[in-house]
């Protein structure tokens, strides 16, 4: 490389540096503007609310209200991680260890499905029959069912719940 091309390349890569400078500089200067926008940001929307909780109980007042601990969940998804629960618990002891569960989905899916429902319940039945039954009942509930039969049978499961044999309360 000659002296003239050694120049040209200095000179270029100076050229770089200095305007890299040039720009971090500015990156610089944006990154305060923008800290103190958030700031104020911060102070006056804390100040517009501290302003509504303040101005006391009268109607019309707006407060900061704690959110509930528990979001309210739907009768469907909650049947659905009963069920899910349920049937955990029927593949490691089998279907007598979820009866009052299996009675009432017979209630809840008798009209829609006959078959599935006394197969569930009978007691002559093998276990296979009414693990068979369990699966079809499942699907039954969810595919064919309503958020009002949902419902329901949540109901009849809390209701049962209640009348344990042996509860002192």
């Amino acid at each position: 490389m000659d002296a003239m091309s050694q120049y040209v390349a200095r000179a270029t890569i100076e050229a770089k540096l200095a305007d890299a400078r040039d720009r971090q500089a500015g990156r610089l200067i944006q990154k305060q503007r923008r800290a103190e926008r958030l700031r104020r940001w911060r102070l006056a929307v804390t100040a517009r609310w501290q302003r509504f909780v303040d101005d006391g109980p009268e109607m019309g007042s707006w407060r900061l209200v704690a959110a509930p601990t528990r979001p309210s969940v739907t009768p469907t998804i909650e049947l659905a991680q009963l069920l899910d629960a349920a049937a955990h618990h029927i593949e490691q002891r089998g279907t007598a260890a979820e009866r009052r569960l299996l009675e009432a989905m017979a209630e809840v899916v008798a009209r829609t499905a006959p078959g599935t429902s006394a197969a569930l319940v009978d007691p002559d039945g093998s276990e296979a029959a009414r693990l068979r039954a369990f699966g079809v009942a499942h699907g039954h509930v969810f595919d064919v069912l309503g958020p009002r039969e949902h419902a329901w049978l949540l109901e009849i499961l809390e209701d049962n719940d209640l009348e344990q044999p042996g509860r002192v309360a």
